[in-house]
């Protein structure tokens, strides 16, 4: 016969079981999970919807949301909510993130913490490289490159550039290589006049270019483009200066093409764009993106529209994707240890 003590230790045994399953023993062990009939939140890391991260992340999940059966909603809600939402979001496929390179470079940056690092997320396929990460300056500016712009600072010891940029990007990232590069061809002095401004999305960096709040800004191709081309306004007139790496079709100046290099070597950097899951996502959650992404690079309305922004479609699939990103991230981990601190760079 059951005594009061033993039936409440009972019960509330059975409580826990119950929690225990209906949780799926974490996330990871739900291996039924779908993303068929969900509403799917689907969050980046900027909170532009005018960037290339936005223009990337619905341009796909437009496609790839049919493909899965699932309604497919991005959130521009930038890097820092992005991450945190990641980490607090079940595995079950009802919150994923599509992000670039910064996933792992604002950590390496330290200006995420380690609970954001790769590893505490399920790395997923990837979709998309875009070479069009570039510098660009007011149309009037006194140099038509990084290297002129390097050559005019040393003719003109008391001007100064200052370059908006933000902290643990890949704007970040593209500024320190170009720094380093100048320490080590034009000395010291020469590097000492350009500084940096830190934060803001593409349309905030590029009205202060517009104010004269700032001499050079980082962005992207296809977003500053319309402010690069014949007939525009003189206060709003750009041009590009620098590229990250080579965009088919056009005429840029590549930093390769310009001779910055790292350690001797032309730098070479393109972002890729992977769907990232909570970590330890159930299995079938990764074989249906797996297989839907794969078709999505294979749609021709698709990559059209990709293209068209001059993007690659580069579809890995998520062991492949998982491996090929985080051996970048080691590379750059090693550039970016041997780089100064913002701290001394803001002026």
């Amino acid at each position: 016969m059951f005594t009061k003590k033993k039936r409440s230790i009972l019960i509330l045994l059975a409580m826990v079981l119950i929690a225990v399953t209906a949780c799926g023993g974490g996330g990871g062990g739900n291996e039924d999970a779908s993303f068929e009939g969900q509403n799917v939140r689907v969050v980046i890391g900027s909170s532009s919807t005018t960037g290339d991260s936005y223009l990337v992340a619905d341009g796909t999940m437009r496609t790839l949301g049919g493909l899965l059966k699932s309604d497919m909603k991005v959130d521009a809600v930038g890097a820092g909510p992005a991450f945190e939402t990641m980490r607090g979001a079940k595995a079950d496929g009802s919150t994923i993130m599509m992000f670039h390179d910064m996933t792992y470079l604002g950590v390496s940056f330290g200006s995420f913490p380690e609970e954001y690092s790769l590893d505490n997320y399920t790395v997923g396929p990837m979709m998309i490289s875009n070479p069009g990460s570039c510098f660009a300056a007011t149309a009037k500016a006194p140099y038509n490159s990084m290297v002129e712009m390097a050559e005019y600072l040393k003719a003109n010891p008391n001007e100064t550039v200052r370059v908006n940029i933000e902290s643990g990007s890949v704007s970040h990232l593209g500024f320190i290589v170009f720094y380093n590069w100048v320490v080590d061809n034009y000395g010291q002095n020469v590097a000492n006049q350009i500084s940096v401004i830190v934060g803001g999305s593409t349309a905030e960096k590029s009205q202060r270019l517009w104010d004269g709040n700032t001499d050079v800004i980082f962005g992207d191709y296809s977003s500053l483009l319309q402010y690069t081309e014949e007939g525009v306004e003189d206060q709003l007139a750009m041009k590009f200066i620098g590229f990250l790496d080579k965009v088919d079709g056009v005429d840029n100046l590549s930093f390769a093409e310009q001779g910055i290099t790292v350690d001797g070597e032309p730098f070479v950097f393109a972002k890729d764009f992977v769907i990232y899951l909570p970590k330890d996502a159930p299995k079938s959650l990764l074989d249906q993106l797996d297989e839907a992404c794969k078709k999505v690079s294979e749609d021709k309305d698709y990559i059209e529209r990709m293209t068209g922004y001059k993007y690659k479609v580069n579809f890995k699939p998520s062991a492949e994707a998982e491996k090929y990103i985080k051996d970048k991230a080691t590379k750059m981990d090693k550039l970016i240890k041997a780089a100064p601190s913002l701290d001394t760079l803001t002026k």
